[in-house]
């Protein structure tokens, strides 16, 4: 009879500890697991973060340069003096790249902020080495201009000639007393 007491007893310690065991992992081990593994993310998330930044620390001085070079480039006491400045400048990058323009649709948009947006519609044609080249020369020149919208079609079945359809933008800044 003491044998079974004892084996009982012994049954019961088991079914609490397995039960404890249960509710330590529940209510203790899986919420640490989570959070582990969010701050596991985070971790890498900040160390990107981190990661990116020091490369932009790098570059500070050629941002900087390149912002200065862009604002100079885009600040004009008149509206008509940024409109002739980009289609002078939407002509050179035709001719440096041997596209030939088509119609040309400008427009002045408003923006959310102080300064006005100068909207460029085109349609040209050309080869592809003078569609690209056009693309290269429009994005690196130091006048802020954004391709907004860019359509291709081939005019002849191999392709060598085609027609775009080219929509481009450009802010014109206010001078900024610093």
């Amino acid at each position: 009879m003491m044998d079974s007491k004892r084996r009982e007893t012994l049954l019961i310690i088991a079914a609490v500890a397995c039960v404890a065991l249960l509710a330590g992992d529940r209510l203790v081990l899986t919420p640490l697991g989570r959070v582990w593994k969010t701050r596991s993310v985070r971790i890498a998330d900040l160390k990107t973060s981190v990661e990116k930044g020091e490369i932009l620390l790098d570059r500070l001085d050629d941002l900087e340069k390149r912002w200065e070079e862009t604002r100079a480039a885009s600040h004009c006491s008149e509206l008509s003096q940024a409109e002739e400045r980009l289609l002078t400048r939407m002509q050179t990058w035709s001719a440096l790249s041997g596209l030939s323009p088509g119609t040309l649709r400008p427009r002045w948009r408003d923006t959310d902020g102080d300064s006005p947006k100068f909207e460029m519609r085109m349609t040209a044609s050309g080869p592809l080495g003078a569609i690209a080249r056009f693309l290269y020369e429009a994005e690196a020149d130091p006048l802020p201009v954004s391709i907004e919208e860019l359509g291709m079609t081939a005019r002849d079945n191999r392709g060598s000639v085609i027609d775009i359809n080219l929509r481009f933008s450009s802010l014109v800044l206010k001078e900024v007393s610093k």
